[in-house]
Parts: structure tokens; sequence; C-alpha cells
């Protein structure tokens, strides 16, 4: 997992190349125009969605599971509680999604991460998380997630 702030996403690229890609779409100035929905890139390794949602889980009751992509989440506006689980202890709750590279799983609370405007994490496969927690208030998110095949 990494944890940090936008602007300091050039020091990854060497643990995750695509996110120079990932840098590259923000630097665009194309995300004023983008509309909310889920986008290809030249890259078949490296797809994204936009899309916006209002926080109002104040508990996580499942964790998804990815076993073949890693989740760049990056925070374009509000705050939200990202709530990470210890691997060791998971029951998954629904099948593996082949297609979808997820499934769901109850475990218990490692960390929870406080996610702001300007910040963003890296999930890799195999990292239980639960994003989409109000954190200390509801607030409207406006996020993209990038999809990256490892």
């Amino acid at each position: 997992m990494i944890l940090d702030q936008i602007s300091q996403m050039k020091k990854y690229v060497s643990t995750l190349p695509a996110l120079q890609q990932v840098i590259d779409i923000l630097e665009s100035g194309k995300l004023e125009a983008l509309e909310l929905g889920s986008y290809s890139t030249e890259q078949k390794d490296l797809r994204y969605n936009l899309f916006t949602y209002k926080t109002e889980k104040t508990e996580a009751s499942e964790y998804e599971v990815h076993r073949k992509e890693a989740d760049v989440q990056i925070l374009l506006k509000g705050h939200e509680r990202m709530d990470i689980a210890s691997r060791d202890l998971l029951t998954a709750t629904t099948a593996y999604d082949e297609e979808k590279d997820f499934f769901m799983a109850k475990g218990e609370k490692l960390l929870s991460y406080h996610a702001k405007q300007g910040s963003f994490v890296v999930f890799f496969p195999g990292e239980p998380h639960a994003p989409n927690l109000v954190d200390e208030s509801s607030s409207q998110v406006v996020k993209m997630v990038f999809k990256v095949l490892l």
C-alpha cells in the first residue's frame, strides 16, 4: 500500500511504472472536461473511472480484495475514511468475479486512512480495503480510480 499526496506521486513511479501515465492524465488538463464514467487508455493494462458519491456508511461491513489489479484511488474533491483489514483473518462473502477482479470479504480492521482532497492511495492485489466511509462528517466525493493490471 502507498499513501501520499498527489504532488508526491512521481516518487513512486519506480515502484509502479503505470503511475507515470496516471500523472500524465492528471496533468493533461483534460479532467475539467471529463464526464463521469469509465475510460480506457492506450496501455491495455491501465483503465480508470471518474465518479462521485456522498459518504454515508460509518463502518465497513465488508472489504473488497483484488487478485490481479492495483487500485490507485485519487480524491479530487471531498474527504472520506478508508478502512484496511488484516489479510490473515479474511472470510470471503462473495465468489471471486474474474471479469471485475474482486471479491468481498469480512475481516478485522487493521487501520483507517483519512483521505483528503489531493491525496492518493494505492491498494495492491491482496490488500483488503473499504473506501467510501464517513470521516467525521459526510462528504460529497469526486474520485478517480485507476485500475492497473499487474
